[in-house]
């Protein structure tokens, strides 16, 4: 994989490892999915005998530590292998890489869980945790080969701050609403 350190107007940027974007994209679907996991309880918990709706806060900082151990897992098994993969085909093929054959290299991985019936649903899920960070790989390598700027974990996690927060805002009046 490619890393490469970037200089715009004089000013050197460090790169963005491709493992660490795959990391931070995992990290922020993760957040999201605890802020959206926080708000449905305090929805379910706001109703006749109210429990202590910030008891699901205790939960949720657990929960976002075992998120970013899967993500690891992921990047390590699935995300960054597949980007690889997909690469090295498309050189072979076209000579190029696109975007486009990210998608195909991920399927393989799940392949053997669409093979069982009981299991379509979580190859599904897998799949669709595991294609953002793959494109955000794809999109880190190419334009470290082309020598353009890459865009850092920093902006990605920043981004997903913002987007975690306004979940957690706007579900919570949603709730606190209704």
């Amino acid at each position: 994989m490619a890393k490469a350190e970037t200089t715009g107007e004089g000013v050197a940027r460090g790169s963005a490892e491709p493992s660490a974007v795959s990391m931070a994209v995992l990290g922020v679907e993760g957040a999201l999915v605890c802020a959206a996991l926080f708000v449905a309880v305090l929805g379910a918990q706001a109703g006749p005998g109210d429990g202590e709706p910030f008891a699901a806060l205790a939960v949720v900082p657990l929960m976002l530590v075992l998120i970013l151990f899967a993500g690891g897992v992921l990047t390590a098994a699935y995300v960054v292998p597949a980007v690889r993969l997909a690469h090295w085909t498309a050189r072979q093929l076209t000579g190029r890489t696109a975007w486009w054959w990210i998608p195909p290299a991920c399927t393989l991985w799940v392949l053997p869980a669409l093979a069982v019936p009981a299991w379509h649903l979580a190859g599904l899920g897998v799949y669709a945790v595991a294609l953002p960070p793959a494109l955000a790989v794809h999109v880190t390598v190419v334009r470290a080969r082309a020598g353009r700027p890459v865009q850092p974990c920093a902006a990605i996690l920043s981004w997903g701050a913002l987007a975690v927060g306004c979940v957690v805002i706007g579900g919570g009046a949603v709730v606190a609403a209704g």
